[in-house]
């Protein structure tokens, strides 16, 4: 039996050279007098699971004052995995059906966790599930681990300069010999960049991906691309130039910090600050649109405005803005886009000129109170026409 394991193994080693020759084809012999076969060429990998009871496996990676990085690692024969962190001063008579009923993970994979914002010094226990291919969940995991001090952080992370859209940070290493990353971003987004593509909860990977682009970009690796990215010393964004804009409004914001070395290695851990954006002030201004002029690129909406507050007026298709009307984001969508409106931005009744394409179609004038930041301080006012047909 060892004698055919290791024949077997040494079969599926020689796949992959296989497969950069003429196409082999691989036959394997049940017991039951069945037999399969595939063409190597078909192959993109073959994994050995252990048989048996399925079970999650806790790790800690590293730990800060308010982050807990977990490593939950699953065999190949388990189908998923759910995980929690809760405060060890809660009692849970449960902890099956309370990840069940809780789980603030859910995962087909091994899996690299972030518990982030949570109490310094304070015991905290990462429970987890594994599930078998017919959802069968495993006996429970369970870690407890303990956030640090703050004093014992890597970095010294403060905000200033928050207003509704945009926000400043001062960043210092407690060690002046090593080089960090900083980087701040939406709650959301930051979210978004821990579970893409195959980072499995580990945004340092979403990092990697970036440098791994420019390198290819510009002929270098990605190794190379830390150093446009590092900084050593205390670093100032407002001293800088680099305000952190076109964030959402009365909305978590992280800035994630790490220390790396050029090689790659991550030698502090990714310590997160949470921030929160300031509220727009609501402003009592009235926004009435007409359609002055509807041409083929040559579209007029007059604006008449009740005070002096800042507006804009924005024409979108409807084939864009409905879906997001049906959802109630659209504010979100037009003002949180990635470009800075507080540019953009005017005061007082007048005209404004679009120069739309899309002949036959729908479209809206959408008009909406701004601050000075950008941040919307009305509820938008939204007229349709449709754009006659044209061409050049």
């Amino acid at each position: 039996m060892k004698k055919h394991l290791l024949l077997l193994i040494a079969a599926c080693q020689g796949l992959a050279v296989m497969a950069q020759s003429p196409a082999y084809k691989l036959k394997i012999n049940l017991k039951n007098g069945s037999k399969l076969s595939v063409i190597t060429d078909e192959v993109d990998a073959i994994k050995f699971g252990k048989l048996g009871k399925v079970q999650a496996s806790l790790s800690q990676r590293y730990v800060t004052s308010t982050s807990i990085g977990v490593n939950i690692d699953i065999d190949v024969n388990v189908n998923m995995v759910k995980a929690v962190c809760v405060p060890a001063s809660q009692t849970i008579d449960d902890p099956k059906a309370y990840i069940e009923a809780n789980a603030t993970l859910v995962a087909e994979s091994s899996y690299k966790k972030a518990f982030d914002f949570l109490t310094p010094e304070t015991d905290y226990i990462i429970y987890a599930l594994a599930y078998d291919e017919y959802d069968v969940p495993s006996e429970v995991s369970s870690l407890k681990v303990t956030t640090g001090k703050t004093a014992d952080d890597p970095f010294v992370v403060n905000a200033k300069n928050i207003t509704t859209t945009s926000l400043d940070y001062v960043v210092t290493p407690k060690d002046a010999n090593i080089q960090y990353v900083v980087q701040t971003t939406g709650m959301e987004m930051y979210n978004t960049w821990c579970n893409e593509g195959n980072n499995m909860g580990d945004i340092f990977q979403h990092f990697v991906s970036y440098w791994m682009a420019m390198g290819k970009l510009y002929g270098e690796t990605w190794q190379q691309q830390i150093q446009y990215d590092a900084r050593r010393g205390t670093y100032d964004s407002e001293a800088d130039n680099n305000t952190q804009k076109t964030l959402l409004w009365d909305a978590d914001q992280v800035i994630i910090t790490f220390g790396v070395d050029n090689s790659g290695e991550l030698v502090t851990p990714i310590q997160t600050t949470k921030v929160r954006t300031l509220a727009p002030v609501p402003s009592d201004n009235k926004i009435t649109l007409t359609v002055k002029n509807n041409a083929w690129r040559d579209v007029v909406v007059t604006a008449d405005v009740t005070n002096s507050d800042k507006y804009i007026v924005n024409v979108q298709s409807a084939a864009a803005a409905d879906p997001h009307i049906e959802a109630g984001d659209l504010i979100k969508w037009l003002l949180n886009s990635g470009t800075d409106y507080s540019n953009y931005s005017k005061s007082g009744s007048q005209d404004w000129e679009f120069a739309p394409n899309k002949g036959g179609q729908k479209y809206y004038a959408i008009g909406v109170g701004v601050d000075d930041n950008g941040a919307p301080t009305t509820e938008p006012t939204i007229i349709d026409f449709v754009l006659p047909e044209g061409g050049f």
